[in-house]
């Protein structure tokens, strides 16, 4: 208490106080200016950005407008306090009013933002439904060429010589204890290759399952359509979630936020055009 009283420490830790401040406000401000430029207000990606951008770093000039506040302070209950200047011209004066502006400017962004990530999102499930809708169309589309395909006898023939070759194969390798370790040691066997080797091994009617499965089109589509909806249904639940989570911390922080800048500013104006008024 002595060191602040002290009529050389107190002006010098005031005006440090006031210097670091406005050091945090000014680079808030230039963060602004350079974040908005190139500015595409019409782009709902770019608004989204820069509104989370700035909430982001909306405690910094908080911290800068405390100290500012704490400087005066200071200075003023100090002996070397001099007439204090016209209430226009306080540098203080002007910290509180952008203190009131960027608390109004914080809760103008929260409904903005929130509807910027809600239109977002939409067109992220609307262009997940269309990409999946065009996967689900080529692969029925394949399906449907399959089927004419093995609609022909010498085709059907075919495909069921190519499954006795390959259960033969495969029978051959996983009754020779030798070759079977050598195949699943291999780093030329493919991953899933070893995996359905080992499920043979452990199963024997894994092998005649999988044949079915693969000379069966219409179960082997239908398997693979439900893949696709599965896919469909997770990607879409998961850019809902991602705006729900946006919006909320968007819409806590940024009410905080514009709290303390308004609570700071208009306390503070308020007690300035108080004292300023003629007794």
């Amino acid at each position: 208490m002595k060191a602040i009283g002290n009529p050389q420490i107190a002006p010098f830790v005031a005006q440090l106080l006031k210097l670091i401040g406005g050091i945090l406000i000014l680079s808030f401000l230039l963060d602004f200016i350079i974040l908005a430029f190139p500015a595409q207000p019409r782009d709902g990606l770019w608004q989204i950005g820069f509104a989370t951008a700035m909430v982001d770093r909306g405690i910094t000039p908080m911290i800068g407008l405390a100290l500012l506040l704490i400087g005066y302070w200071l200075y003023d209950r100090s002996d070397n306090a001099l007439t204090k200047p016209p209430l226009w011209l306080s540098l203080k004066f002007w910290a509180l009013l952008l203190s009131s502006l960027l608390g109004l400017l914080f809760l103008l962004v929260i409904p903005f933002h929130i509807n910027n990530v809600n239109q977002e999102s939409a067109r992220a499930v609307e262009r997940i439904e269309r990409d999946s809708t065009q996967a689900e169309a080529q692969l029925q589309s394949q399906l449907d060429q399959l089927q004419a395909q093995l609609g022909d006898e010498k085709n059907r023939a075919q495909l069921e010589n190519q499954k006795n070759q390959f259960k033969a194969q495969v029978t051959a390798l996983l009754q020779n204890e030798q070759l079977y370790q050598q195949a699943i040691k291999s780093d030329r066997t493919p991953p899933e290759q070893k995996k359905l080797l080992q499920e043979f091994k452990a199963n024997p009617q894994a092998l005649e399952k999988y044949l079915a499965q693969q000379s069966d089109p219409v179960t082997l589509g239908k398997e693979r359509l439900d893949e696709l909806q599965q896919q469909k249904q997770k990607a879409q639940s998961q850019a809902r979630l991602e705006a729900l989570q946006s919006s909320i911390r968007m819409a806590i922080r940024g009410l905080l936020i514009a709290i303390g800048y308004i609570a700071i500013g208009w306390t503070g104006l308020r007690n300035m055009l108080s004292a300023s008024k003629p007794v």
